[in-house]
């Protein structure tokens, strides 16, 4: 059963991940559309209003990445190169590894002469493939991305009624019960706990971009969406996130103590706000074992990408009140921290 359960959730990549995904931007929105629905906003303007918000968020992510990614990338291989002139010893090592890869390769070429021709049109059909798998996956990512918000708008607006739906299904009362609480919970405690979380994350990137501004560090507004995201995911977010800084400092700075002090700073801020502001804001995650948290990250991010690492966290944190909600108490008990 645990064989065909991850195998379905494999094959159902596609169409599982937008619906969660939905699922938790509604979440996350919840808290804001309720409280524009107390002030006398109609449900459907509320709902629309933090969607939209949410879609700017994303455009705005996306128009500060992609600029300052590209232009990166096309003027960091020439400064690579020139740090890499600067170090005579790196150089001569680069050399003799260059000499022993064209050995290697001359040494191929006359095993493989023979099939030069085959190789050449494989090639060419490599390139066509991967341009062509470029263009299909930003169609699909599209697609992707429209059928989130759309489905979350759902959500916002008749959420409500569809889990009525299903509690009424249910002949036995104490069921019903536990499935409205479970609901209440979902859309107050998870609800708060995600939106707190991506508040804390975005006043962290904001931080850091804003330090590493001043400082003149390479991409500085980049890293607000890198760490705003990225941070979601316990561990490897922060630790993905300082190997950038290193490669990125490493193609502006010359002195090792200005290449790492964007690491240091960035790495001392996450701990303050790991720390201090963490447990301020919300105490969910402090509740679950690390260790579950760990192998949920490394599940999720095997199964569906990157897209499952981040989803990983949110998740966990709906198994966990789940559980306390339906009686669940032994799962509970090993998910969560016994001190």
């Amino acid at each position: 059963m645990v064989v065909l359960s991850i195998v379905s959730l494999s094959l159902a990549k596609d169409f599982l991940l937008p619906v969660i995904l939905s699922f938790i931007l509604s979440l996350i929105l919840s808290p804001a559309v309720r409280f524009l629905i107390r002030h006398k906003v109609p449900s459907v303007l509320a709902s629309a209003f933090m969607l939209a918000v949410s879609c700017g968020v994303f455009i705005g992510a996306i128009w500060l990445v992609t600029p300052g990614v590209a232009q990166w990338m096309s003027a960091a291989p020439d400064k690579i190169e020139q740090r890499l002139n600067t170090d005579k010893e790196i150089k001569q090592t680069i050399d003799k590894l260059q000499e022993t890869s064209k050995k290697v390769n001359d040494a191929v070429e006359k095993i493989a002469i023979e099939d030069k021709a085959s190789e050449q049109a494989s090639v060419v059909i490599e390139q066509n493939s991967w341009s062509s798998e470029l263009l299909t996956g930003l169609q699909k990512g599209l697609s992707s991305t429209l059928l989130i918000f759309a489905l979350t708008l759902f959500l916002l607006i008749s959420g409500n009624e569809l889990v009525l739906n299903l509690v009424r299904l249910s002949s036995q009362k104490n069921k019903r019960k536990r499935f409205i609480r479970l609901f209440q919970r979902l859309r107050s405690e998870v609800g708060r706990y995600l939106g707190a979380a991506f508040l804390v994350n975005l006043t962290l990137g904001c931080l850091t971009s804003l330090i590493f501004w001043y400082l003149d560090v390479p991409l500085a507004w980049t890293w607000v969406v890198l760490v705003t995201f990225l941070r979601f995911i316990p561990y490897v977010g922060i630790s993905l996130i300082a190997i950038l800084l290193v490669l990125v400092s490493l193609t502006h700075f010359d002195n090792l103590w200005e290449t790492l002090m964007p690491v240091g700073i960035f790495l001392s801020l996450s701990t303050l706000f790991g720390f201090i502001v963490d447990p301020l804001v919300h105490g969910m995650r402090l509740k679950i074992n690390p260790i579950i948290v760990f192998i949920s990250v490394i599940f999720w991010g095997w199964l569906w990408g990157a897209a499952g690492a981040i989803i990983a966290v949110p998740l966990l944190t709906v198994a966990l009140v789940t559980a306390d909600c339906m009686g669940w108490h032994t799962l509970t008990k090993i998910v969560t921290r016994t001190s």
